[in-house]
């Protein structure tokens, strides 16, 4: 065989070849001779450009386009095509000849043909729907961009890498930036330790451990800006993969003046319950007062009032019945005087709670309470006697006392049990009666002075009063009352 015949031979199966390429192509391709007239399109043009090959083949490449673009495109193409120079790769958003806008991505390049010339080779994709989603995240990120920089709380974006405890920044907002007095390049160097109070470091750890188990937490700690100045902060962070990396989005909200708000009222609120606390003591100490005074000045008036009416009495003579009727009557008035000053005195200040303890008068409550109305009281008290300050034995009593009166009045109860112990620092006193119980209506209404008194007895001196009702089957109310004066400390705390 000759070497002509055998080149042809290859010229032929490189043509067989190039058709195929040519026509099995998703991608639509081109010829175009120099003065931008169409020689060959595949099948994928046609589909690209929604036109048939016999419409497209020996016409002007720009007819496929809207009428006000065609001749822009062409001019651009002649020049291109006398200067010998072609945009190799580009990407155009056009409007085709049905008035559909597309986006097409062009790889052009020059080739010689014998017999022909320089013609171009056009490979052409539809790439609208990529386009589309590109502009669609583009428009997010900037939407994105603008809520990140124009939020009013700082935000963080933490990668958190292996072997580092907290990671590094690697983005922060405008106000973060502003608040704590760093440039992003500084941000970019830092890890959230180094603007965290060194106070509150076991604090974030033990958050940061709690957000790789939960993906969301929120909790309070101090910011230290680069000038040392202090910003409390309440940190909302999240977890979340980015990149297939851990990635956490903190956002810091500034509560400085609420935590200043917040400690003004509670300052106030403790002198409020210091001046409640020595109002309540002046108010026993007065009621001892009056009970003393009663009992002595005017108990003191009734005996000799009785031993004069009853020496009297005795001077009388026997016809004088009638007189000493009278005077009987009146010593028996005086005798039940004497029994409600003793009911009064008793109920201003027992004095058995000041001559024998709180363990006796509760005793001696109860019974007067199961006397008068009938209730039945079991007692469950310590032996011995607790040594309590008369202040806290003074509360006590009082509960008790308002808690009686609430069984007595609203319970419908046939039974109380009360009971008193002392556990590690507490005095838990207990009395539970089988009535109607109480509702959560009763014991948040604003009404229940009784209860509300009964809370704050206990709350001015570091105890707590639990009530807890169960309908038909009664109600609770637990006092637990610090042995020693933890409320106190807790002042003397807060005003260092």
């Amino acid at each position: 065989m000759s070497f002509e015949l055998e080149l042809e031979g290859k010229i032929n199966k490189t043509e067989t070849l190039f058709g195929w390429l040519w026509e099995l192509s998703v991608d639509g391709m081109r010829l175009l001779d120099s003065s931008g007239r169409i020689m060959m399109v595949n099948d994928a043009y046609c589909k690209v450009v929604e036109k048939k090959k016999e419409d497209l083949v020996g016409k002007i490449f720009s007819e496929v386009y809207a009428e006000p673009e065609r001749e822009r495109l062409l001019t651009s193409y002649l020049i291109d095509a006398r200067s010998n120079t072609i945009k190799t790769h580009f990407e155009r958003e056009d409007t085709l000849w049905n008035g559909k806008k597309c986006w097409f991505d062009f790889s052009n390049s020059f080739i010689e043909i014998p017999e022909i010339g320089k013609v171009t080779l056009s490979i052409i994709k539809n790439i609208t729907e990529r386009k589309r989603s590109e502009l669609e995240l583009k428009d997010s990120e900037e939407k994105y961009r603008t809520l990140f920089n124009n939020a009013n709380d700082a935000v963080f974006v933490t990668l958190l890498s292996e072997g580092k405890t907290y990671g590094d920044f690697i983005e922060v907002n405008e106000i973060a930036r502003d608040r704590l007095g760093y440039t992003k390049e500084e941000f970019l160097k830092l890890s959230p330790s180094a603007i965290i109070l060194p106070g509150y470091i076991d604090e974030f750890n033990k958050y940061n451990e709690k957000l790789l188990k939960e993906t969301h937490v929120v909790y309070e700690l101090v910011h230290r800006a680069k000038d040392n100045h202090q910003i409390f902060v309440e940190v909302s962070s999240h977890l979340f993969t980015y990149k297939g990396k851990l990635t956490v989005l903190s956002v810091a909200r500034d509560i400085t003046e609420r935590k200043r708000a917040e400690k003004k009222l509670s300052k106030t609120s403790m002198r409020l319950r210091n001046l409640a606390s020595h109002l309540q003591s002046v108010r026993e100490e007065e009621r001892a007062t009056i009970a003393r005074e009663i009992h002595d000045e005017l108990g003191q008036v009734l005996t000799v009032l009785k031993i004069q009416i009853a020496l009297l009495s005795n001077k009388l003579r026997k016809d004088q019945k009638e007189l000493k009727d009278k005077l009987d009557y009146a010593s028996g008035l005086i005798d039940s005087t004497v029994g409600k000053v003793q009911r009064i005195t008793a109920k201003l200040r027992p004095n058995i709670l000041d001559e024998l303890g709180l363990i006796p008068a509760i005793e001696w409550q109860a019974n007067e309470f199961q006397n008068v109305t009938g209730i039945q009281c079991f007692l469950s008290l310590p032996a011995e006697e607790v040594n309590l300050e008369e202040e806290k034995s003074t509360a006590i009593f009082r509960i008790f006392q308002e808690a009686l009166t609430n069984v007595m009045r609203h319970s419908s109860a046939k039974i109380v049990s009360i009971s008193l112990q002392t556990i590690n620092n507490l005095m838990i006193l207990k009395i539970n009666d089988n009535g109607i119980g109480i509702n959560n209506e009763q014991l948040s209404a604003s009404k229940s002075l009784g209860i509300i008194g009964m809370k704050e007895r206990a709350l001015l001196l570091g105890g707590e009063v639990i009530i807890e009702g169960t309908p038909g089957k009664g109600t609770e109310v637990k006092v637990e009352m610090p042995l020693t004066n933890i409320l106190k400390q807790r002042i003397d705390d807060d005003n260092d």
